[in-house]
């Protein structure tokens, strides 16, 4: 990958982002990998010398690597069973690996894996992303094929827009940090997962690439919005024109559903997008699947 540096940002921080210490121990896939679409990661080992990212677009990234300074921070205790440690399994032929944040041992006699991100306000009050829960259950089964069974999962996130004054309004959580339990898989459920991912990874790199689905996409669906003149807010957000059109007769707004809606009342389109594609996939110039869906909507 190239890194550019468009906002001419001062050459330290540029040497800083490009001075990536990520090792992924000489495995054919890490668990970050693995939880990525097939079709994506084939695309990097596929383009990755033409890939471009810019410097100021890596800075989340970056960000996210500083909770390695925290973890060595923490001095060795009895509770502590390891921290920041590369595990290793085998899957199909291939060496899967993934890095272990912290797994102690807590105040029930429980053995317990802590993932620590830095992540955004949003996700903390939103949910967390499905791939994060399948992420910690990777990790997890890495674990107990190691020798080490895990009894509960949870990540300690760290907000990094966190606000105190919103906090106060109720806009942001009470407090920077915040421990979010993460649902344990059975362990067969977790071998399924992993053997079909890995399966996935070795086609698509094999030239089999599959499609991106919608969740792989972080799919946002067309909404439509009945507004009224005078208001900011919308009167009602739906998916489909039939489904407000039904709501709107409910509400006695229309009389029926194929009436015209009545005056300073209006229908707002708000188009739905690949949030993925389109500002967090790397490989997208490369993609014919996202060129198609860009020519669907223009």
């Amino acid at each position: 990958m190239l890194i550019t540096n468009t906002l001419n940002l001062p050459q330290p921080l540029v040497a800083a982002v490009a001075n990536d210490p990520y090792d992924d121990g000489g495995s054919d896939i890490s668990v970050t990998r693995l939880i990525a679409p097939p079709r994506q990661i084939a695309l990097m080992k596929g383009h990755g010398g033409e890939v471009t990212e810019d410097v100021a677009d890596l800075m989340y990234a970056v960000l996210g690597q500083s909770v390695h300074t925290i973890l060595e921070r923490i001095p060795d205790h009895s509770s502590i069973v390891m921290k920041e440690r590369r595990l290793f399994m085998e899957m199909l032929g291939w060496q899967v690996s993934g890095q272990v944040d912290l797994v102690r041992w807590n105040e029930d006699g429980e053995c317990v894996l802590s993932d620590w991100k830095v992540m955004s306000v949003w996700e903390g009050m939103n949910g967390l992303k499905p791939e994060k829960e399948a992420q910690l259950n990777l990790l997890a089964l890495l674990c107990t094929a190691n020798g080490t069974r895990i009894d509960k999962l949870e990540i300690t996130g760290i907000y990094r827009d966190w606000s105190k004054s919103k906090a106060r309004f109720g806009q942001h959580p009470s407090r920077q940090v915040e421990v979010f339990e993460v649902p344990l898989w059975p362990t067969p459920d977790v071998d399924d997962y992993l053997h079909d991912r890995v399966a996935a990874h070795q086609a698509a790199q094999a030239g089999d690439l599959p499609e991106c689905t919608a969740d792989d996409r972080w799919e946002r669906p067309t909404k439509y919005a009945l507004m009224k003149e005078g208001r900011k807010s919308a009167l009602r957000v739906t998916e489909s024109v039939d489904d407000l059109n039904e709501w709107a007769v409910s509400k006695g707004v229309k009389a029926e559903a194929d009436d015209e809606w009545p005056k300073g009342h209006g229908v707002e389109v708000r188009p739905g997008e690949c949030v993925r594609c389109a500002d967090y996939c790397a490989v997208a110039d490369f993609c014919t699947q996202w060129a198609s869906i860009r020519e669907a909507m223009e």
